[in-house]
C-alpha cells in the first residue's frame, strides 16, 4: 500500500509511515491521493504525441525529397549530329546557338536564330553509316557528316564535314569527289571550300539540284579524297528526309 500522507510505498500492515511517520489510520491526504496517482496515461498521452509530431515530420522530408528529385532535368544537349553541324556553322556565320536537335527518322533537326538578320536557319542532319581508319594523329574511326542548311544569309546549302582529317578542298579553286544515290551509276560532283579554311568541310555545288535528289533517294555513298587516306567511301541512310523550307 501506500502512505496516506507522503504516497510512499510501505508494507501492506504498516500502522506507521516509515518515511514521513504518519498514523496510516488517518483519512488520507488530498497530496497522498495526487502522489499515489498513477502518471502512466500522462506520460503515455506524451508519448503518443511525440510519435505522432515525428511521423509527421518524416513524411513531410519524404514529400520535400520527392519533389526535389521530380523537378525538371537539365535542358538536353543536341546530339552529336547537331553539334557536329553547330560548329561547322559557328565557322560559317555569326549564328546564335542551336536548339536542341528533333530525332526523325535517319535525320536529326535543329535551328539557330540569326541575331543579325532577324531569322531562323534551319539544320537536317545526318551521319555515315560505317567509319574509315586513319592513322595518327587522325581519329582511326572517322565518320561523315551531312547537313542540309537554309539560313538568311547564305540561302540553302549543302554541307559535307569529317570527325577527323582533312579533304584538301581550298575555297580559291574547290574540290571533286564521286556520289551515288541508291542504284542509279554514279556521278562526278564539285565542292567549294569554307572561305575559313577549314579542311574538314565542304559545301556541295549546285546544292538545289542534290537536295532534289536527296529527298527521293533511301541510300547515298560518297568518295572524297582525304589527305594520306586515299579515297574512302561514306554510307548514307538518307530516307524520311523532312524538308519543306
Amino acid at each position: 500500500m501506500f502512505c496516506n500522507q507522503c504516497g510512499q510505498r510501505i508494507a501492506d500492515d504498516s500502522r506507521f509511515c516509515k518515511f514521513c511517520g504518519s498514523s496510516q489510520s488517518e483519512q488520507p491526504s488530498q497530496t497522498a491521493i495526487s502522489k499515489r496517482a498513477d502518471p502512466a496515461p500522462s506520460r503515455a498521452k506524451d508519448n503518443t504525441a511525440k510519435i505522432i509530431a515525428g511521423v509527421g515530420v518524416a513524411i513531410l522530408l519524404v514529400i520535400i525529397l520527392a519533389s526535389l528529385g521530380s523537378g525538371p532535368n537539365s535542358a538536353s544537349s543536341p546530339d552529336a549530329n547537331s553539334a557536329s553541324a553547330a560548329a561547322v556553322m559557328s565557322n560559317s556565320s555569326d549564328a546564335g546557338a542551336t536548339q536542341p536537335a528533333q530525332a526523325a527518322d535517319n535525320w536529326s533537326y535543329s535551328t539557330d536564330t540569326d541575331q543579325v538578320r532577324g531569322g531562323t536557319t534551319y539544320y537536317a542532319t545526318t551521319t555515315s553509316t560505317n567509319s574509315i581508319h586513319q592513322d595518327f594523329p587522325y581519329s582511326p574511326e572517322t565518320t561523315m557528316t551531312l547537313t542540309v542548311r537554309k539560313s538568311p544569309a547564305y540561302g540553302t546549302d549543302v554541307l559535307l564535314q569529317i570527325s577527323s582529317g582533312q579533304m584538301m578542298c581550298p575555297s580559291y579553286e574547290g574540290c571533286s569527289g564521286t556520289i551515288r544515290f541508291d542504284s542509279s551509276p554514279p556521278q562526278a560532283i564539285e565542292f567549294n571550300g569554307p572561305t575559313d579554311s577549314s579542311s574538314e568541310v565542304v559545301f556541295v555545288r549546285n546544292a538545289s539540284s542534290f537536295l532534289a535528289k536527296l529527298k527521293k533517294a533511301k541510300k547515298l555513298v560518297v568518295e572524297k579524297t582525304l589527305y594520306e587516306a586515299g579515297a574512302p567511301q561514306f554510307e548514307f541512310n538518307v530516307a524520311g528526309l523532312k524538308w519543306e523550307h
